[in-house]
């Protein structure tokens, strides 16, 4: 019975880690569409400015963005460091979605759990729609996710066993050795007749008339 519950066991949680396993490849994808979104309103905002840029700098954005911030008028300095911090959202966002989109899939893991931004991160959980992906990443993913965690539990489970195991024979060792001996109880002698006169005669002490006789 326990043999068959401990199969059903192993089956229930690869299943489990398995499903859990595919959601990562879809995760990565949904996450690249939020970056893509927030890539796509960057350079919608960025657009504005380089319009600016075109009818009054040739279409030199940086030009303007100096110009502007060696200008007196506080309001110009501070528009100059908004396209800057612009400019500089929309190069790595770039940089962020070629790295997911282009690169080996291996490598785009890596670079998902190594480099990923954390508020976009969260922002996707929160929409996040579960998905079973069917293509071979993620049937990939899902079996070496799945293997991973039954492996490492019963791994766990075997060393938390021969934890406990040495530590109760441990524990059955030091008793045995400060085990107290009881004392043993003796049992009162009854004493005969015959032990009873002799002992009277122990107790009788000479006299100097006997000792003198004895002599």
């Amino acid at each position: 019975m326990l043999k068959i519950l401990s199969t059903l066991f192993d089956r229930c949680l690869f299943t489990l880690t398995f499903i859990l396993g595919l959601q990562l490849p879809e995760f990565i994808q949904q996450y690249s569409q939020r970056l893509s979104g927030h890539l796509n309103e960057a350079l919608l905002q960025l657009g504005d400015y380089q319009e600016i840029a075109d009818r009054h700098f040739d279409g030199n954005l940086k030009l303007m963005v100096d110009k502007y911030l060696t200008n007196s008028e506080p309001s110009i300095n501070e528009t100059a460091h908004v396209i800057s911090k612009v400019t500089e959202r929309v190069t790595d966002l770039q940089s962020h979605l070629t790295n997911l989109q282009d690169a080996e899939y291996i490598n785009r893991v890596f670079y998902f759990i190594t480099e990923f931004d954390e508020s976009m991160a969260q922002a996707t959980i929160q929409q996040y729609q579960l998905a079973i992906p069917l293509s071979l990443h993620a049937l990939i993913s899902g079996t070496l996710f799945a293997l991973c965690i039954v492996i490492f539990i019963h791994l766990s489970l075997r060393t938390s066993k021969s934890v406990c195991r040495k530590a109760f024979k441990k524990k059955v060792k030091a008793e045995s050795t400060q085990k107290v001996i009881k004392p043993v109880k003796l049992k009162p002698v009854k004493l005969t007749s015959k032990d009873k006169s002799d002992k009277e005669k122990l107790k009788i002490t000479p006299k100097i008339g006997d000792i003198s006789h004895l002599n």
